[in-house]
């Protein structure tokens, strides 16, 4: 199936590289026209390139530098989008760090704040700005929200990380709730390991927090559920183009999980 996105403006956080590079690329491919937003410019050069090499059309790609965490940069995000498009009805959020796995009884404030700063209050933020353009212009409207199955099964990542999505992931119901009967779905996808560059905020993990939670049934056993393959993006980008689209119009405040069921095994 071909232009499932025909009509959709989409905003791409985190769309320069790993998951969010990964849906940038299907929304275009499927006909949508996407604002990518990232930090790293460089690497939002890297999309344009590849967006060039796919012969994708480029002239339906604009790129912004842009911070999650900041209030100013959500609202331009937002106001370049309509401003190049003409409207706005998707966001898809994928930013995101991760901690060093750094065990409760070690954790410093520095390492928890970061965290939370970007997975939730950075989730809050974006969103904020998108539904302070759809809810009073009336615009139905799909959120699509990267979690983690962390936010269900805390083994799989250090406490801050796994709070942050917890909370992200309740974030995204209570959207689902208060915005649903106008038209706004909001869902989240949560993946299991991806191979992407979220490794570059933790490039060192905590020697004693890693041996806790490898020695988990989750960690410990994850490859045998995988058949040793990690997930690459291009593993779950396809999800959040079904949600985008006018197929999941009845889907609305739920979790998807994409482990290969490594959640089951203990």
């Amino acid at each position: 199936m071909a232009n499932r996105l025909d009509g959709k403006v989409a905003i791409v956080t985190g769309a320069a590289s790993g998951m969010g590079k990964a849906i940038a690329m299907d929304f275009l491919k499927e006909g949508a026209k996407v604002l990518a937003v990232d930090i790293n410019t460089d690497r939002l050069e890297e999309l344009v390139e590849d967006v060039e090499d796919e012969e994708l059309p480029v002239e339906n790609l604009v790129t912004t530098k842009g911070n999650i965490c900041s209030d100013e940069d959500c609202k331009a995000a937002v106001d370049l989008a309509v401003e190049k498009f003409g409207t706005l009805n998707v966001l898809s959020h994928n930013a995101g760090v991760i901690d060093d796995m750094t065990l409760i009884d070690e954790m410093t404030n520095e390492a928890w704040d970061k965290c939370i700063a970007v997975n939730l209050t950075g989730t809050m933020k974006i969103c904020r700005a998108a539904l302070q353009y759809f809810v009073p212009n009336e615009i139905p409207a799909s959120m699509v929200l990267i979690t983690s199955n962390g936010a269900f099964e805390s083994a799989t990542g250090g406490p801050a990380y796994c709070a942050s999505k917890a909370g992200a992931n309740a974030f995204m119901k209570s959207i689902a709730f208060e915005f649903g009967r106008k038209g706004i779905r909001c869902n989240s996808i949560c993946p299991g390991p991806v191979l992407t560059n979220i490794t570059d905020s933790a490039p060192v993990f905590n020697e004693r927090g890693s041996e806790v939670h490898n020695k988990s049934g989750y960690n410990a056993h994850a490859w045998e559920w995988t058949g040793g393959i990690i997930a690459m993006p291009e593993d779950i980008s396809p999800l959040a183009v079904y949600l985008a689209s006018d197929e999941s119009s009845f889907v609305n405040g739920a979790s998807h999980v994409i482990d290969s069921g490594v959640c089951l095994s203990r």
